[in-house]
């Protein structure tokens, strides 16, 4: 599983959010071309810079617009008129969601009456958007955060000078770890808040080996401390060490029992189970029964093949299996959404597959046949992949399933 692991040792902020993960190789032109579709009067740049010794991308939004009041209902009409992947899309609308009801509980007024102020200008529509057009294109299916730091002092804002964290932003924080910084002025801002408590788990992340680096950069270059975060890309390890698979032969089990059986042992925590037919000996025909596992699972997949079957004895041995990178898009068809399992070898995809649970349900609900949702789904899957590149960089290029 693609993951990553933020660390916002100075703070976080939207623009640092984003620039950290083209730092990690989210293509910053796949970021320009879903901001170009939202159809603002901006123009976006993300060059090098450095802060506190350190080389960091920094993040630049440019415009004319002064900062407008925008309600949420506003902000999410411009998400949905651009061009963005169904997940981006969803990742933005979540935590522009999230900041408005986080300044809806401050106020004191319902969500439908919140008018953001400064996070609703341009340049923070295009740091929510951007950031989540960059996590997508990284097939980044799960985040994590490091605890958030607390900061002192007085920052000016729509109301006039507020203690910092401002009052949105620290209701953001509310239930997640942080820890007092030491630090004066604004370390957290509104943005980046949201898009912590939107997106990341406080968690400690399962173990993980990681493949990119970025850092991202804020406006300000204090002499005392890197004004950065950064974020941890990679692929998280397979526990216990290693997979087994376990074979058994029988001749004396029903069909019954041994289609209880491979639900019993996908249940138990196999990750793969078949049955075959076998010749055994005498010439009685036979079944063998396999399963693979996680070192982990491998002594409750040997219980359920002894106390389900019929064997007498298990067959186990250790195993190496090759992965491919794999990431879970979502895609909107005229049925419903529908989650999309794609497979990458060597920066290409090279194997979309729809999960068969949504599209059973929406097959059902829909009174239409099976094949049907799935054919709506690959086609809307290549969609959602053309021009799409992973932490590498390359463009990858669709295969339609038949």
């Amino acid at each position: 599983m693609r993951v990553a692991l933020l660390e916002p040792f100075a703070g976080v902020a939207g623009d640092m959010f984003l620039g950290a993960l083209v730092g990690a190789g989210a293509p910053f032109k796949r970021v320009q071309e879903g901001l170009r579709s939202l159809r603002l009067p901006v123009s976006v740049s993300c060059g090098t810079v450095e802060r506190g010794g350190l080389r960091g991308r920094k993040f630049r939004v440019r415009f004319r617009e002064g900062h407008a009041h925008r309600g949420l209902k506003e902000i999410l009409a411009i998400l949905r008129r651009g061009k963005l992947p169904s997940r981006a899309l969803d990742l933005a609308t979540a935590a522009f969601t999230r900041l408005a009801e986080a300044e809806a509980k401050v106020h004191g007024i319902p969500v439908a009456k919140v008018h953001f102020h400064e996070v609703g200008a341009l340049d923070a529509i295009c740091d929510i958007a951007g950031a989540a057009l960059a996590l997508d294109a990284l097939g980044i299916e799960k985040l994590w955060s490091r605890p958030l730091p607390l900061s002192t002092g007085l920052v000016t804002m729509e109301h006039g000078r507020l203690p910092v964290p401002a009052p949105a932003t620290l209701e953001l924080m509310r239930g997640r770890a942080v820890y007092d910084s030491g630090l004066q002025g604004e370390l957290v801002t509104p943005t980046g808040a949201a898009l912590v408590a939107a997106w990341a788990e406080m968690s400690d992340p399962p173990a993980f080996v990681p493949s990119a680096i970025g850092y991202g950069a804020g406006d300000r270059d204090p002499h005392d401390y890197p004004n950065l975060c950064r974020i941890l890309v990679g692929e998280t390890v397979a526990p216990g060490g290693g997979l087994f698979e376990l074979v058994c032969d029988v001749d004396d089990a029903t069909p019954q029992v041994l289609s209880h059986l491979l639900a019993a042992l996908l249940d138990a925590g196999a990750l793969d189970a078949t049955l075959q037919p076998v010749v055994m000996k005498k010439g009685r025909p036979g079944t063998r029964v396999t399963a693979l596992g996680r070192e982990a699972s491998a002594p409750a997949i040997e219980s359920v093949l002894f106390r389900e079957g019929t064997t007498l004895g298990v067959r186990r041995r250790r195993v190496e299996r090759t992965e491919l990178p794999r990431r879970i898009v979502t895609v909107r068809t005229r049925y419903g959404p529908v989650r999309v399992k794609v497979g990458e070898h060597a920066g290409e995809v090279v194997h979309v597959a729809p999960e068969y649970e949504d599209c059973r349900a929406l097959a059902a609900k829909a009174k239409v046949p099976l094949r049907e949702v799935i054919r709506a789904a690959v086609a809307r899957s290549g969609d959602a992949l053309r021009g799409a590149a992973p932490a590498g960089g390359r463009r990858t290029r669709a295969r339609r399933v038949r």
